[in-house]
């Protein structure tokens, strides 16, 4: 049996601990599916229907597993479609290497339109959308070469790395005993190393903590990444510190815990964690990149507002705001140091009694106003579908969203009650159709756990393909549609502005009917009361399964189209 390159690369991701690859298969890239199909007793590779799957269900894979994931695409048409997950998982800090092929080498001059079969320039294409692009122009190099990109996309900010490997490279012969498959799987997991922040920098932090009268701590994905669960937890208690998250960083406490004020964000966010932070004399801000959503459009911190930024990435620290005193280091690497001096200092801030009571406030008054829209009107409120999925669900389910208004109604209706990473959001850029792939990297990675995607009707039609793969794998992932006919985020920006609705609405689609046809099951539910029994079906069935819900169209999530007057009211 003749080996090559593909069974080098196949045995330095079973080194390094890698369990699947996600992509599709082609000729350029033939010789790394005939090695995994050679080792499919350790590592398998994952058949889905469009290459934009792949790197959404490897970046589902790296966030439930805190291990790195691996996808790959053919060259050309297949290259093109990475850069929409890779995009995703670069600004979402999510580590996952991607294998391109590429064509041979020798052909390299004709790329330009094509001359050479499905050539282009992919290399400079992937660059702007990932950690680095790393070309591999022999099979000597090719262990340093994902050697290089382990580190790299596990260590510093964590992120995607792209292995460009030509066909001619792929199906070059391979002696194992004059090149052996060397690999260091201390790179296989994220953050793979964890760097303190200065001593004296934690000291003063810890301080100012205790001195200030209405401290909060704000917690974004890097301290899921970093699974600060613990730190997060005792600091707040220790200090008395609200902590409000992020969308990405939701699950870092239990939402249930008396010190959790919920969601930071003028989109999808919450009043109750919005109030407070306004009111923060010192905000303390944990694996937070200022984006524009969570800081109001870089108007919080406000500029009489002290801030400590703890973040692994240095470059965050003062990008946007002042920063009073910066911590360069791991988010719980820092916050335990931080715990640590708090206790040997024997620092005990006061019950701070005037702050608690104001947290309490605000957390009861926004908890009405969720508690008021809970109605089971007719078409189904979407913030219904939110409560009752809740209802069904346990501690240890995951519940994957696609983008858009999905990602509203899980963080403000959907409450978590233990810590963990139980949510996954593309908060990174937004990617319509990340749901159901994500879903299926999530199922993968946590088999027992049951997976719930919840996406718009929008969101779902860019990946209806992969409930086959759903099938082919025997994945019960459910799959919750809010059709509410049409592109409501656009809709209700139409009318916002001239009140016209040009190209938003869709005619009736019966998502049920077509997951049937991937022989899937599919449910179709119109009133409240069906909503209950479906979800309970699904939840219990071995089965993929879809579930369409009809839902309210000018329901939103939104904050700010809340408060606005809705075209069209909803009947009972």
């Amino acid at each position: 049996m003749r080996r090559t390159s593909g069974d080098l690369l196949a045995e330095l991701f079973v080194a390094y601990g890698v369990r699947y690859v996600f992509g599709i298969p082609g000729g350029q890239t033939q010789p790394l599916y005939d090695a995994l199909s050679r080792r499919g007793d350790q590592i398998r590779h994952i058949l889905v229907r469009d290459e934009r799957s792949g790197p959404y269900a490897a970046d589902a894979y790296a966030r439930v597993t805190g291990r790195l994931a691996v996808c790959d695409a053919v060259p050309g048409p297949g290259v093109v479609k990475l850069p929409s997950g890779l995009s995703e998982a670069l600004a979402s800090s999510v580590p996952l290497v991607a294998i391109a092929g590429d064509i041979p080498q020798p052909w390299r001059h004709l790329a330009r339109y094509a001359c050479a079969a499905q050539g282009l320039d992919q290399i400079r294409l992937l660059e702007p959308v990932s950690k680095s692009v790393i070309n591999v122009p022999s099979q000597a190099v090719l262990p340093s070469a994902v050697r290089h990109a382990f580190v790299e996309a596990t260590t510093g900010r964590p992120g995607p790395v792209v292995l460009n490997i030509p066909a001619d490279v792929f199906h070059e012969a391979w002696d194992s005993a004059s090149l052996p498959p060397e690999a260091d799987p201390r790179f296989a997991e994220f953050p793979a190393l964890r760097p303190h922040p200065p001593a004296d920098a934690v000291a003063a932090a810890a301080r100012m903590l205790a001195e200030a009268q209405r401290p909060v701590l704000v917690v974004g994905g890097g301290g899921l990444h970093s699974r600060a669960f613990e730190p997060v937890r005792r600091l707040a208690e220790r200090l008395t510190l609200p902590v409000a998250t992020t969308v990405s960083g939701k699950g870092i406490i239990a939402e249930s815990h008396p010190l959790c004020i919920g969601v930071l964000g003028g989109q999808y966010g919450e009043d109750s964690a919005n109030q407070i932070v306004r009111e923060a004399d010192v905000v303390f801000l944990v694996g937070f990149k200022s984006s524009q959503q969570s800081t109001f459009e870089w108007t919080l911190p406000a500029p009489t507002q002290r801030t400590i930024h703890l973040d692994i990435d240095p470059y965050e620290i003062g990008k946007v705001f002042h920063t009073t005193i910066p911590l360069v280091g791991d988010a719980a690497t820092g916050l335990s140091d931080l715990l640590a001096y708090v206790e040997r200092g024997g620092l005990q801030n006061p019950h701070r009694a005037e702050w608690r009571r104001r947290i309490d406030e605000a957390k009861r008054n926004w908890t009405a106003q969720i508690i008021a829209e809970l109605r089971a009107t007719k078409p189904i409120l979407p913030q219904y579908v939110m409560h009752e999925l809740q209802r069904q669900t346990r501690p240890g389910d995951i519940v994957v969203s696609d983008a858009s208004f999905s990602i509203g109604w899980i963080t403000s209706y959907y409450d978590l009650q233990k810590e963990g990473r139980q949510c996954l959001f593309p908060r990174g850029s937004a990617t319509l159709g990340y749901g159901l792939p994500a879903a299926i990297g999530a199922k993968l990675a946590t088999p027992h756990a049951r997976v719930v995607c919840v996406a718009g009707d929008g969101g779902i039609a860019y990946a209806l393909g992969e409930l086959a793969t759903c099938r082919k794998y025997d994945l019960a992932i459910v799959v919750v549609v809010l059709n509410n006919g049409c592109l409501a985020y656009s809709k209700w920006g139409e009318y916002k502005g001239e009140g016209h609705y040009e190209n938003v609405d869709f005619p009736d689609t019966n998502f049920a009917l077509i997951a049937r046809a991937f022989g899937c099951v599919g449910l179709r539910v119109e009133a409240p009361d069906e909503l209950s029994d479906a979800l309970a079906q699904a939840l219990q069935s071995d089965a993929p399964t879809l579930i369409d819900v009809v839902v309210d169209p000018w329901a939103t999530p939104e904050l700010r189209l809340r408060r606005e007057r809705r075209p069209v009211a909803s009947t009972a």
